[in-house]
């Protein structure tokens, strides 16, 4: 299994202590069976019949899914959108700076900025992403300053809550940032990144990461004083490094109604529900929140083998619901 992703090896693993035996088809693609009594399962690292290709496609379209959160509602971020067509004509008079811009359909926090404080970083960004030639679309997003959390939904139960925090690195008394960086991505979690085999991935050096820095009026060479810390990314997306606390314990059960409820207006039976609030053990009456993404395939790394508290064992919960158990 060296070629499959984690979140794959997680479930055959789970499936092997459950006696439910397995079989790799396309071990390069990720495809395995599941088999238990007569019944065979088809998966593709986590993803499996439990969600519709109907529900797939809504939830990695960001456009159709905010305007379908906000049909019901729900609370989402004030945002434009922008195509190569009016990219050199943006409205920006209903929004409030600083921006996030991000793809309307990729994931994993590609082609992501944040803290977008004018409009000549923002076009400066847009135009590097179109001309990358893999953005179609661009949606423009008010920041929301509020701690960032993914949520494990699998059907009508909240699994695991994990809290997101940007990679950040504190001076050891004698590197440079890059040398921190690059001192830290040898962690043996951090394996390959970017294939998604490891319980953590390599911090990513971009042009975020530069501009992150560059708003600190610091550089890949800067050394630090004595013991400050610094963010090395402006957002804490799974493949871009991150450290992830469990809170599952602690949040509110009007929240854990509402995210279930989220998925359900999508169809979907297992995902990832991404929220800003200011205070999860809050209603959401008394809190400030927003949700800004929901993924219909989520790795399952964070819950598994988070930073700080228990670990949650979101594989054995999808196996359940894939057979019925």
């Amino acid at each position: 299994m060296e070629a499959f992703v984690i979140s794959s090896k997680l479930i055959i693993e789970e499936a092997k202590k459950m006696w439910i035996d397995y079989e790799i088809l396309l071990e390069n693609k990720n495809i395995f069976i599941l088999k238990k009594w007569t019944k065979e399962i088809l998966f593709k690292a986590i993803d499996c019949w439990l969600n519709s290709s109907f529900s797939y496609k809504i939830a990695k379209d960001k456009e159709l899914t905010y305007l379908l959160w906000e049909r019901y509602w729900f609370s989402v971020p004030k945002s434009l959108y922008v195509s190569k067509k009016n990219m050199n004509n943006i409205d920006y008079n209903n929004l409030k700076f600083p921006l996030v811009s991000k793809p309307v359909d990729w994931a994993h926090g590609s082609w992501v900025a944040m803290n977008l404080s004018n409009k000549i970083d923002i076009e400066e960004w847009i135009k590097y992403s179109f001309e990358s030639g893999k953005v179609r679309k661009v949606i423009l997003q008010e920041q929301i300053f509020w701690d960032d959390y993914r949520i494990l939904v699998v059907w009508d139960k909240i699994i695991a809550w994990a809290k997101r925090i940007p990679p950040y690195i504190i001076w050891d008394w004698k590197s440079s940032i890059l040398d921190l960086i690059n001192i830290e991505n040898e962690n043996p979690f951090r394996w390959k990144w970017g294939n998604h085999d490891a319980p953590m991935s390599k911090i990513k050096i971009d042009e975020d990461s530069k501009k992150t820095l560059k708003k600190e009026w610091l550089t890949l060479d800067s050394i630090l004083e004595k013991n400050r810390k610094v963010f090395v990314r402006s957002n804490c997306n799974l493949s871009t490094w991150w450290l992830a606390i469990d809170i599952t314990d602690f949040i509110s059960n009007d929240i854990k109604e509402s995210c279930v409820k989220f998925c359900k207006i999508l169809g979907l039976k297992v995902a990832g529900v991404d929220v800003l609030t200011s205070d999860i053990s809050k209603t959401l009456e008394e809190t400030n929140w927003a949700i800004i993404e929901i993924n219909a395939t989520p790795s399952i790394r964070m819950h598994h083998f988070p930073s700080e508290w228990k670990p949650r064992n979101v594989a054995k919960e999808i196996i359940k619901l894939a057979f019925n158990m």
